[in-house]
Order: C-alpha cells, then structure tokens, then sequence
C-alpha cells in the first residue's frame, strides 16, 4: 500500500472544521489547548509551561510525522483557520493495520460537536487512505464525555488497564476502546 504521508501530513476537511498540520504561527493556540489545566485533566502529561514549550510541542510533532509514528493533526476552525484542539493518529502497525487515536478540544469549543467531527473525519482518513482495519482508545474512565463520543462513533470498551499512568502525582487507569473498520462503516449507516 503506498504511503499516505508521502507528501505530507494531508489536510482533511470536514463539514466545519479543517485537519491539517500544527505549524509554527500556531503555537499561542496550542499553548492555550496544551497549557489549561482544566483541558489536560484526562491527558497523560501535565500542562505546557509557555510558548517555548509549546514550540517545543510543535517541534515534537514534525519529528513525529518524519518518523511516521505520530500524526497529529490541528484541529482549525474553519472559518479562522485557528488551532482548537489535536486529533491524532500514533503507534501505526502497518503491518496489522492498526493504530492509536487520540483528541482534545480547548474546553471553550467543547460541547456542540467539534470533537466528533474531527474524530469521524481522521477515522475516514485511517480507514481509507491509511488502510487501516482496527483504531483504539485509551481514556481516562472519568472522562465521560470522550467515552460517550467514542460509543457513539461505534467503540467497543475492551476492558480496563490499572494504574496505567503517573499524571499530576497520581496514578491513573485506562479504559480501553476498539473499532474495526466494519464498526465504523455499520455506524456510518446507521447515524
């Protein structure tokens, strides 16, 4: 299969946002997604400290695409083409066509459906130009609002990884999600 990011982490619009690639300019909004404590409160890493650091983040996730194990789309409205939010693709196995999602709204922009349209959007693209056959989650089980999202979408909970992470001095659980290319494409008929 050839690769889809041969030129490029693709810009993917959906209905009223765009995909595309995090760049430079973009680094006071991704302080302001990254830096909010109230945003990250289920993420795996604390907050950015400042722009360095989201510079820093940036830089990160162009290392990510070269080695094509990180692809971590902006989420721009598109009106302003200013970042929202991530969503991203990671731990690509070619080879067993699967692959990690993860994505995070700033909290002002959470609520109406944003983060479900770019979720939805990535997975059109994972399941289509990627070829991809199985997506998986990892989430906070007190995140209710992502596990709600992810269901809807069709995600199956597959079980629960005990104190999986060390996040703001303490330990945190997984709930563990899967879809299958199948789930997805039933979910899109059905809704």
């Amino acid at each position: 299969m050839p690769d889809p990011f041969a030129h490029g982490l693709p810009t993917v619009d959906g209905a009223r946002l765009r995909l595309r690639h995090p760049r430079d300019p973009d680094a006071p909004d991704i302080l302001a997604v990254f830096g909010d404590p109230q945003a990250l409160r289920y993420w795996s890493h604390g907050p950015l400290a400042d722009l360095e650091a989201a510079r820093a983040y940036l830089a990160d996730i162009d290392a990510g695409w070269r080695d094509r194990s990180l692809f971590q789309w902006g989420i721009a409205d598109r009106e302003t083409d200013r970042l929202i939010g991530t969503v991203t693709l990671t731990s690509w196995d070619r080879d067993n066509r699967h692959a990690e999602i993860g994505f995070i709204l700033h909290p002002s922009r959470q609520g109406v459906g944003l983060a479900s349209e770019a979720v939805r959007t990535v997975l059109t693209f994972g399941f289509g130009p990627m070829g991809l056959h199985r997506v998986e989650a990892d989430v906070d089980p007190a995140n209710e609002g992502s596990i709600r999202l992810l269901e809807r979408i069709g995600f199956q909970r597959e079980g629960t990884f005990r104190e999986r992470w060390w996040v703001f001095e303490t330990w945190k659980d997984s709930a563990m999600f899967g879809l299958l290319a199948s789930d997805f494409a039933s979910s899109r008929t059905e809704g």
